[in-house]
């Protein structure tokens, strides 16, 4: 940098630093969510995660052209705040008229040169965020501690404006918001200067115009093949109301494809009520029934496989768990229950509920049952009544999950301690019933049964096949788990009533095989089959390692009910398929391939500057800012993971645990001053610096401390009101966020002192490899559990201090 500006460390360069990560932050989310819309999640994830590698590209860029460093920092930065506010709008336009389409990858081969253009285009912003930062702490290394703290408070500060801005800016406008924000960024870091201003002025101003106005020409465009949009193209369709929120776009539409009453009889001759389209996401499409307090009109829900826990008893006290739209509600009410209790996570679909929908569905959620605004095991913690019948509806349409939407989303409704809760929380002759979709090869359907049998005998029942009862419409598997083994009586109800409505049943204590696969029929009783496998503790391990899918019961530490996919098993599953690759559009095959890619790409990125500067003295820097950049987002994601248990609201838990993560980190930053003298001073610096770096061995023991102790600590603390959960997470995360903000500037001010001109690719080391562990991070995971993410964490923070040490001790050039 020019030497006149190098120490100008004013508040507009502190200011300008913190809203160019502000920035950043919102973008990367946003462009997660939107791409979460227009395509599927596990496609933004893969999107957004290598375009974000235009972050580490930023550092190889700034080594391959040393001259920039030369140029007036000030007027620089101003100039580079500007091309990433009008890159913003570019991506975000170009991205939007690139006709990348995740359904047809598999026969289209045009569509793999357009998934690269998403790459690139979407990478250009980050760039120039990314080569903000990078000049900043390469022309001021002495004073990087507080620079860090700047970045990382603007960044957590992103994670809370986020909530602001759906709620008056909608999609395209939270795109045009940031934009703003790094135009302001380049007035902080420059507000003079007659050329940048010419071009400033008006394009703030457009801004400002753009998010009033809400052109059209930028409304986000949704793949043909999404529900939303094939719910839309029928005749007279159309849509009622679009809301959108961090948590979810939801869309209410009139369509004739909007008819949801899974695995209804066809014993019904009747019709249904009219309906509503509750589309989440564009892709989860669920409806609402028109409901004016007649019971009558109810007559369908006597034919859905959800009446069966009413039929064999008589239930008085209901727990329905997410009903969405409301319809197992309507079961309960025309079975003559009155005393209704529901949860929910999602606040948007319960707003819509209580004020748009209330006259249509007869203000389901005001008169007709008592409504929880949080999860169900949060809940059931605090709640002192017994249940007569807890269910867990089928809200989702075939779609979302054939196409394995969300084989990388955790779900902590579905694992064994949460299966434990709810069997605690039945009454003596209690039910549990869950249903999902029939789904060949069997795979979710036979995990639900894996995890009720593992749940009962947690809980010292031991033989849980008396307990565990199951039966099958033509296109969806309904599973009754009953705290007391179930009587003969009731065995002759759930018979009778499978065969008044022509369902088959699958499994109940001593069923014999001839009475399987009566109506709905396969080649063999292949249902029956699978459970007497599940219900034998012989059998169980032996089917689990033989069978095609990973159908083992999941727990807490490994909440992935939907990753089924094992990938030694991939080429009978490519048989299976007809000999077609459209498994890969599966999110756990699909991680592997994100994986891939960040890994040769930051590669590149992180080899291309020998080309211009060689080999360095010491290559420590490189290992120490790898080491570290992993370790952040392994133990990052790991705790949101954590938290999203006990904080009820998955979308508030992510933003509040990486508000605290960030927020802790900028302190420690801050505080690592007290490390960090001034640069004449190197010996003395060494001397210190040598003799405090064993404090930063904290971070490992903490991840360590936290992998034995954190959920025994954290599982009491769900049955406490919300908001001393939140402060409870911030106040456990910020010990080990404040450690791991020490280590990013005392990387930076040690590489200053031994070799300046590396900044910049120490920059692009860590920048690279975080995006490599945030995937690495959701691989472990799925395999081996966080618990395990947060060891290797912790390895990963040790191998760092003992690197940090090497860099102190090499001899500068």
């Amino acid at each position: 940098m020019d030497g006149n500006e190098r120490h100008s460390l004013g508040p507009g360069l502190l200011a300008g630093v913190s809203l160019t990560s502000l920035a950043t932050l919102m973008l990367q989310v946003s462009l997660t969510r939107l791409f979460s819309v227009a395509l599927w999640h596990h496609f933004a994830f893969m999107v957004v995660s290598i375009a974000f590698l235009g972050f580490g590209a930023s550092g190889t860029f700034l080594m391959m052209v040393p001259r920039i460093r030369e140029l007036p920092a000030r007027r620089t930065l101003a100039w580079l705040g500007l091309g990433f506010s009008l890159a913003t709008l570019a991506a975000y336009w170009c991205s939007n008229m690139i006709p990348f389409d995740p359904a047809r990858i598999i026969w289209d081969r045009y569509q793999a040169v357009y998934l690269i253009g998403y790459y690139i285009v979407l990478a250009v912003p980050f760039f120039f965020a990314g080569l903000i930062l990078a000049l900043v702490y390469t022309g001021n290394p002495e004073a990087v501690n507080r620079l860090y703290a700047c970045d990382l408070v603007g960044a957590g500060l992103g994670c809370i404006t986020l909530f602001f801005t759906y709620a008056f800016a909608g999609e395209a406008g939270t795109v045009f918001l940031v934009c703003l924000l790094s135009g302001l960024a380049s007035v902080a870091f420059r507000a003079n200067g007659r050329k940048i201003n010419l071009v400033r002025g008006p394009w703030i101003l457009i801004l400002l115009i753009l998010l009033m106005i809400r052109p059209g020409f930028l409304a986000l465009n949704i793949s043909p093949y999404k529900a939303l949009k094939v719910a839309l193209r029928y005749p007279n369709a159309r849509t009622l109301e679009t809301l959108w929120h961090p948590a979810a776009r939801v869309d209410v539409i009139e369509s004739k494809a909007a008819r949801f009453a899974p695995g209804l009889s066809l014993e019904f001759q009747g019709s249904l009520p009219e309906q509503l389209g509750l589309c989440l996401d564009a892709g989860h499409l669920n409806a609402v029934t028109r409901f004016t307090g007649n019971v009558s009109q109810l007559a369908f829900t006597g034919f859905l496989p959800a009446s069966l826990p009413y039929v064999i008893g008589k239930p008085h006290r209901v727990l329905i768990m997410e009903p969405l739209g409301g319809l197992d509600i309507l079961v309960a009410r025309y079975h003559g229950v009155n005393d209704i209790v529901t949860t929910h996570a999602n606040p948007v679909v319960l707003g819509i509920m209580k004020d748009l929908l209330s006259g249509f569905s007869g203000n389901l959620y005001g008169n007709e049952a008592t409504v929880v605004e949080e999860q169900a095991r949060s809940f059931l913690l605090r709640a002192p009544e017994r249940f007569d019948v807890i269910q867990l509806p089928l809200t989702d349409s075939l779609g979302a999950i054939s196409s394995g939407l969300y084989g990388l989303s955790e779900d902590y409704t579905l694992t064994v301690e949460a299966f434990k809760a709810y069997i605690s929380a039945l009454t003596s002759e209690g039910v549990l019933t869950v249903t999902k979709y029939l789904l060949p090869p069997p795979r979710h359907e036979i995990r639900l049964a894996a995890l009720a049998t593992a749940a009962l005998e947690a809980i010292g029942v031991k033989d849980p096949a008396k307990h565990i009862g199951a039966i099958r419409s033509w296109g969806t598997f309904t599973l009754l788990v009953k705290r007391s083994p179930f009587k003969a009586h009731e065995i002759d109800q759930i018979k009778t009533f499978c065969r008044r409505l022509h369902f088959d049943l699958i499994s109940y204590p001593e069923m014999p095989r001839r009475e399987a696969n009566t109506y709905n029929r396969f080649p063999s009783p292949l249902y029956y089959d699978i459970m007497q496998k599940i219900s034998g503790p012989r059998t169980r391990e032996a089917f689990f390692k033989t069978y095609l899918f990973d159908v083992r019961p999941v727990t807490d530490d490994k909440p992935f009910f939907y990753h089924n996919f094992r990938m030694g098993k991939v080429v009978p599953l490519y048989r299976v398929y007809g000999n077609k690759w459209q498994l890969i559009l599966e999110g756990g095959y699909l991680v592997h391939l994100i994986f891939f890619q960040a890994v040769v790409i930051s590669l590149v990125l992180i080899t291309l500057p020998l080309r211009k500067a060689g080999r360095p003295p010491s290559s420590w820097f490189l290992a120490y800012f790898a080491l570290i950049g992993i370790a952040f987002m392994l133990t990052e994601i790991s705790l949101i993971q954590r938290f999203i248990l006990i904080l009820a609201r998955p979308v508030y838990a992510f933003s509040a645990v990486l508000f605290s993560v960030l927020v802790a980190s900028a302190l420690g930053s801050y505080y690592s001053r007290k490390v960090i003298v001034e640069r004449t001073h190197d010996e003395l610096f060494l001397k210190r610096f040598l003799g405090r770096v064993p404090a930063l061995l904290v971070a490992p023991v903490l991840l360590l401390a936290y992998v034995f102790w954190l959920h025994r600590l954290l599982t009491p603390a769900m049955a406490w009101p919300l908001w001393i959960r939140y402060g409870v997470a911030f106040f456990v995360i910020l010990p080990l966020g404040f450690v791991m903000g020490m280590f990013f500037p005392a990387g930076v001010r040690t590489l200053s002192l031994r070799f300046e001109g590396a900044i910049p690719w120490a920059w692009a080391v860590n920048a690279s490899v975080s995006v490599v562990g945030s995937v690495l991070a959701v691989l472990i995971a799925l395999s081996y559990g966080f618990t395990t993410v947060l060891c290797i964490a912790a390895v990963a923070y040790s191998l760092a201090v003992v690197v940090l040490s090497q860099m102190m001790r090499s001899r500068t050039p």
